[in-house]
């Protein structure tokens, strides 16, 4: 059986195993909506939770899983802004799989290759422009390069900074317009390419991103849109905009870097 919507008023929402005689396996999409709970424990059953299932419930503070579900989509707990650290560390390790905490941020694992992996901020750091002023740009030349590399690389510690691996990047051009990508370029700190946006995640819903407000926005990929004043992106929504959009604009940023664990 699946719980399609909550029509109770309570806010400490217990719900049952079963439903006259039949089992809860699913909660259905947008089923507690804005529905205002402060406590939700969901039962051992349920396997299956929907898009924006418990969305918008600001004040929800007590969330219990149970070990059934071992994936959630992005959007299921969105707005929930009250829950513990320790709450929504759990949740989003759910909805992304294996999380680090490195040089002050949680990353995301995207590889793992012996000792090493390659890691993604999880959130959203900050809003930069690509290339400030705009005009034709690659990689290799852009703002946002030299400030990953430069100011933000950085302000780890030396011991942190010593973790970090230098990296042979390919700057492959646009797959659909064939906008060059120019050279390629060795880097601590980068940003995905339209590729390994597309290898690294198996859905849009899973590129979604937040930034430290928990609002959800758009974030740069390296690689070059339809021409070379335009940088691909990743929209709100978690799809890859080959088109891209023009670089002087101020876009949400994620570096990506290959880590010695």
């Amino acid at each position: 059986m699946e719980i399609t919507k909550y029509i109770g008023t309570s806010i400490r929402v217990r719900i049952p195993e079963k439903i006259e005689g039949v089992p809860v396996i699913s909660i259905g999409d947008r089923a507690f909506f804005q529905t205002g709970i402060m406590e939700v424990h969901i039962p051992n059953g349920v396997t299956n939770i929907g898009s924006s299932a418990f969305n918008g419930n600001e004040a929800l503070t007590t969330v219990a899983i149970p070990d059934g579900v071992t994936k959630l989509e992005h959007s299921v707990f969105a707005g929930c802004i009250s829950l513990p650290a320790e709450v929504k560390q759990h949740i989003q390790q759910l909805i992304y799989g294996d999380i680090i905490e490195f040089g002050g941020y949680n990353w995301l694992v995207l590889e793992k290759s012996g000792s090493t992996a390659l890691v993604l901020s999880l959130e959203i750091i900050e809003s930069r422009a690509y290339h400030s002023p705009g005009g034709e740009i690659t990689w290799e030349h852009s703002t946002i390069r030299q400030y990953l590399n430069g100011e933000f690389y950085n302000s780890f510690s030396s011991a942190d900074q010593n973790r970090i691996i230098s990296t042979n990047i390919v700057n492959s051009n646009n797959p659909e317009y064939g906008t060059a990508g120019g050279n390629n370029t060795i880097d601590n700190i980068f940003l995905l390419s339209i590729d390994e946006a597309q290898a690294y995640f198996a859905d849009s819903s899973s590129r979604i991103a937040v930034n430290a407000n928990g609002e959800v926005s758009w974030w740069w990929l390296r690689s070059p849109g339809i021409g070379s004043s335009i940088a691909a992106y990743v929209g709100s929504g978690g799809g890859i905009f080959i088109f891209g959009y023009g670089v002087d604009d101020n876009y949400g940023v994620r570096p990506a870097l290959w880590l010695s664990l």
